[in-house]
């Protein structure tokens, strides 16, 4: 009903709002989303949604649920916390969230840059791991799939799928998780007395 939807909503005076709006479209260029056309596609925030939020039309404020605030923090990468606050006037920022994986890319997969092993000795020592790897995301990139899965990368390595989809998803951006496979591998071939390279399954 739609007057138990109002008691729902959060409300907040309209200033706030603006606030948010404000704070908001700073977060999405800081995430590296000039225009929202690009944002919305690839943060899964609805278009009219995210231009309202950010706008802040007079009549349309005030009546977001908790839940629509909890998908716009997510969107945004701040913690939902943070936008309750400001609404309520306790503070005048937001506060980014974990960082989450980001979708991979050419560019961030490109040469050049710099694998999250910092010994070199070790890195070299992976690297001939990690390539194969590289190697089929930037056919999953190519084939549109910009997120792939622990099934898309390896197809017939299930224990390196599952490492994958792991608990470093939602962190690592996945060239990262790449080297860290690639460096397990490694340590494995290391272990076993093993000169052979390349990873199983990529």
């Amino acid at each position: 009903m739609p007057a138990n939807r109002r008691r729902s909503a959060i409300t907040a005076p309209y200033e706030r709002w603006v606030l948010l709006g404000s704070r908001l479209e700073l977060r999405r260029r800081a995430l590296g989303y000039t225009w929202r056309t690009d944002f919305e596609r690839e943060r899964g925030v609805n278009k009219r949604l995210a231009a309202d939020i950010e706008k802040a039309p007079k009549d349309r404020v005030s009546r977001y649920m908790p839940g629509t605030l909890q998908l716009i923090a997510q969107g945004y990468a701040v913690t939902h916390e943070s936008v309750l606050a400001l609404l309520r006037g306790e503070r005048d920022d937001l506060v980014p969230a974990a960082p989450a994986a980001l979708p991979v890319t050419r560019d961030r997969l490109a040469d050049g840059q710099l694998p999250p092993i910092a010994d070199p000795v070790r890195r070299a020592a992976a690297a001939p791991y990690v390539a194969p790897i590289l190697d089929r995301l930037l056919k999953l990139i190519d084939a549109g799939i910009k997120d792939p899965t622990g099934a898309q990368v390896f197809p017939d390595a299930p224990v390196d799928a599952k490492a994958w989809d792991g608990p470093g998803a939602g962190v690592l951006a996945p060239s990262d998780r790449a080297w860290f496979i690639a460096d397990v591998h490694r340590w494995e071939d290391g272990e076993a007395g093993n000169s052979g390279t390349g990873a199983t399954g990529a």
